[in-house]
């Protein structure tokens, strides 16, 4: 496969914000950033590529399918962190593993386990006790642990502070390798 994700011609119209004419191919096997000013229509790129909001335009292929027409394959595929993470907060992360289980053929138990205790992330403590940089770690625990073949973040260490920054970027430096 020569492309990860292919974009054509992307359109997404907002009352106050219109996102047109994207063409955009990003080569498996790289990382890739795409950067821009606040407002520039990142976040929605990637929520088009996710298939979380509809387009009003265009064609997005993912791993060579068409992502609204294999939606499911494609989540299944793909590691995704949002910009923010929303959890059951009133359940710990070892529930919360039990339960997105059910929506990845390939999810791996023992995985999401490790990455638990490579976070330091107590898997019985309710989640609405963990801090900001805790959440970030279960939400790539969570990506992590279904065997994607494509890891997509937005902008996943906003808002840490420099010590959990520094702490998720070598973490997702070492699953790059």
């Amino acid at each position: 496969m020569k492309n990860a994700v292919e974009i054509n011609n992307l359109r997404r119209e907002y009352p106050e914000f219109i996102l047109e004419d994207i063409d955009l191919d990003i080569p498996a096997g790289y990382v890739t950033g795409v950067i821009g000013p606040n407002g520039a229509g990142k976040t929605t790129t990637i929520k088009l590529i996710m298939g979380l909001i509809e387009r009003d335009g265009g064609n997005i292929k993912v791993l060579g399918l068409d992502n609204l027409f294999n939606e499911i394959e494609i989540k299944n595929r793909v590691g995704y962190i949002g910009e923010e993470q929303y959890f059951y907060e009133f359940h710990s992360a070892q529930w919360t593993g039990k339960f997105v289980s059910h929506f990845y053929k390939n999810w791996d138990a023992e995985k999401y386990e490790s990455f638990l205790k490579k976070f330091e992330l107590p898997p019985k403590k309710r989640i609405k006790s963990y801090s900001k940089g805790m959440k970030v770690k279960l939400s790539l625990a969570i990506a992590l642990s279904h065997e994607p073949e494509i890891i997509i973040l937005d902008e996943p260490t906003s808002g840490l502070d420099p010590v959990v920054r520094h702490d998720l970027l070598e973490i997702l430096e070492d699953t790059v390798r």
